[in-house]
């Protein structure tokens, strides 16, 4: 029975290892999966944050891409107005043009055009060169003085100069509005850009938070695999803790027991010797008064 006892709390001593083992391997697990969770947690925090800012952006794009469309839509308008007035413009100058006492402009510069090209491309004599030149000059000056004149005439045109007012204001307007929708395509374009790097950056926080999270689901998962080993290798503790000492309580009484009869042998010894005379000791007597012969 010793023999057995003694195996039981070599057993129990290493079955006590293992639970603190466990447990220590238990927290510390533990720990990494709360620092993990605690990352996995600031990193979300994080990506809601870069979220929310580029949905602002995204609004405030959105908002400035439809104002674009309005002013889009504006600058179609003064264009269109622009093209009427033009063409209005032409017609009125057709009314007025050519004059039956004046020549035809238009057929002098083409003259001039063929003129010079004469001059570029044929090798004439020197007086005939001069002469041609004279020529391309007097053209020169026929159209710029009746150019002038007729200038003149259409400026004295009172319905020629109030298209001509509508045709600049129009331009003005149709100019006016192409910058604003450059101005506001522009601001709307950054808006989109700056969108698109935070949830570029937020997906790139989100990975990371994943990854953290995975991790911390490896290290929780390791904890309560831990956790379930420290918890029966305690159960196992205690049931050696309760075998150990039923064995100690039952070594013990039958321990008690034999020297129980080992003392009532000696006792009925040193009894007998007392009946017959024999002188007995101190030690003697209280065998006897433990053994209560006496």
């Amino acid at each position: 029975m010793a023999e057995l006892l003694e195996d039981l709390e070599k057993r129990y001593e290493k079955r006590k290892k293992d639970m603190e083992l466990h447990r220590m391997l238990r927290d510390k697990y533990n720990k990494e999966a709360r620092e993990w969770a605690n990352k996995r947690d600031e990193l979300n925090a994080q990506v809601r944050e870069l979220v929310a800012q580029a949905k602002e952006h995204k609004a405030k794009r959105d908002e400035l891409n439809a104002k674009v469309k309005e002013l889009k839509e504006k600058r179609r308008e003064w264009n269109e107005k622009v093209k009427e007035l033009t063409e209005k413009l032409r017609e009125e100058r057709r009314k007025l043009m050519p004059r039956k006492d004046m020549p035809n402009i238009a057929k002098l510069k083409k003259k001039v055009r063929e003129l010079e090209f004469k001059q570029q491309t044929t090798v004439l004599p020197p007086d005939k060169e001069r002469e041609l030149v004279e020529i391309i000059d007097s053209l020169y000056k026929q159209i710029a003085e009746y150019e002038k004149i007729m200038e003149e005439e259409l400026k004295k045109n009172e319905e020629l100069n109030r298209i001509k007012e509508e045709l600049d204001k129009a331009r003005e307007e149709a100019e006016k509005y192409h910058r604003e929708v450059e101005r506001v395509v522009h601001e709307a374009q950054e808006h989109h850009n700056k969108m698109v790097e935070l949830f570029e950056k937020a997906d790139e926080l989100r990975k990371q938070a994943d990854e953290a999270h995975q991790n911390y689901l490896e290290n929780k998962k390791k904890a309560d695999e831990e956790h379930e080993k420290f918890v029966q290798a305690m159960k196992d503790v205690r049931d050696f803790e309760k075998i150990i000492t039923g064995l100690k309580q039952k070594m013990a009484t039958t321990k008690k027991k034999k020297e129980k009869v080992e003392v009532k042998k000696k006792a009925e010894e040193i009894y007998e010797k007392f009946k017959r005379g024999e002188p007995l000791t101190t030690e003697d007597l209280l065998i006897l008064q433990k053994a209560g012969l006496i």
